[in-house]
């Protein structure tokens, strides 16, 4: 555990008129991030950021304070901004993210991928336009309550893990760039959960308790399809009935879309066998489904695409590392190779399972981020 007063060493003499944005979503991490850098003598602003409107047109509980478009966020945010003595504002930035997040996340689904929304909304929204509006009002840094750590080695700012494992997401920012990392605080990198609820008590906020959310932020009931479904119509016209192919190349039955599936997936195929089925791979341009058994999930290679090299300069040759393909994963051994046109090639030491186009390759180097990929393709092993 560690102390407030370890964690309040730096003094606020020192941090006197800097002045630092701090992304306030209402929850319990972002308001002690707050908390602390303010008594730590900074200059506080605490910005909560309105990114979704439901079109439906439904009315949000006000109750309700997980995801991006709840009352519930704003005003939690407010009252931690009184508690603790600083300004709170709110900013509509909802037309950046759904034209940034929001019609990646619907193209990248018809494209027969898996993305991962928070890591363009962090690279984009928070650490683009967000820090873009923070310097107009005079902000030196941006914080987030993100459990990750940054720290200057030689001529560069590196991402690490949290010293937390439970807790690290120091995946969802390998696409942040030196100046972006040279602009940011992380209070919490330091910090387990247990910390983090124990100082809120401490400083008398109201979110001390406040249940974490784990859904897509502007997806709160978490039904992605239903969203699909909902925004496939609605932005392109598509929702194209196709095939779901078997190991033999038979036909096995039908689809309703292809952004309904991804790699890895075996609930809801809507077809039946001797042996349970996964989704193996997609093709848009046939609009088919493949799906085989657990034993063809495997794959001993994959390619990553959009490249950022954040903590090491890009690589000449191939650098031995270890690498995450999800977030909900264990590192996997690995041999990444530079190739043209911001691409690389990953080998793994062993096979790994579902590896997802779309989904994020990160690199690491014990707790360093070096960078990290969009994943694009994967070659299957062979089985004997």
């Amino acid at each position: 555990m560690n102390s407030l007063e370890e964690i309040l060493k730096a003094s606020p003499s020192e941090n006197a008129g800097k002045t630092v944005a701090v992304a306030m979503s209402g929850g319990v991490d972002s308001s002690v991030a707050a908390a602390l850098l303010k008594l730590q003598g900074y200059d506080v602003i605490g910005l909560t950021m309105h990114l979704w409107t439901d079109p439906r047109g439904e009315e949000m509980d006000v109750n309700h304070a997980s995801g991006c478009c709840s009352f519930g966020m704003a005003r939690d945010a407010a009252a931690v901004a009184a508690r603790m003595g600083f300004r709170h504002y709110i900013l509509d930035l909802s037309r950046e993210f759904h034209d940034c997040v929001v019609k990646d996340f619907v193209a990248e689904y018809e494209r027969g991928r898996t993305p991962n929304p928070c890591v363009l909304c962090n690279s984009r929204i928070k650490w683009q336009t967000l820090l873009e509006r923070a310097s107009r009002m005079g902000c030196d840094y941006l914080a987030t309550g993100h459990y990750a750590r940054i720290e200057r080695k030689a001529d560069r700012f590196c991402l690490l893990r949290s010293l937390n494992t439970e807790k690290d997401q120091s995946y969802a920012l390998w696409r942040l760039s030196q100046e972006s990392l040279s602009r940011t605080l992380l209070p919490l990198g330091d910090l387990t959960k247990t910390d983090v609820r124990k100082f809120a008590a401490e400083f008398g906020l109201n979110v001390a308790d406040k249940q974490e959310s784990q859904d897509i932020c502007f997806i709160p009931d978490n039904d992605y399809r239903r969203f699909l479904r909902d925004h496939t119509v609605q932005e392109s016209g598509s929702k194209a009935q196709g095939e779901i192919i078997g190991t033999d190349g038979r036909v096995l039955g039908y689809h309703e879309g292809i952004a309904s599936y991804t790699v890895g997936q075996r609930r809801g195929l809507g077809i039946s066998a001797s042996r349970p089925l996964y989704v193996t791979r997609i093709d848009p341009a046939a609009n088919r489904v493949y799906v085989a058994y657990d034993e063809d999930c495997f794959s001993d290679e994959a390619m990553a695409e959009d490249v950022n090299w954040l903590s090491i300069s890009e690589p000449k040759e191939a650098i031995d590392c270890g690498v995450k393909v999800r977030y909900r994963d264990s590192t996997h051994e690995a041999r990444v190779c530079p190739l043209a046109k911001n691409r690389v090639r990953i080998q793994f030491a062993e096979p790994v399972r579902a590896v997802t186009p779309g989904q994020s390759a990160v690199f690491y180097k014990g707790d360093t981020v070096l960078g990290g990929g969009v994943l694009s393709d994967s070659r299957k092993m062979e089985v004997a």
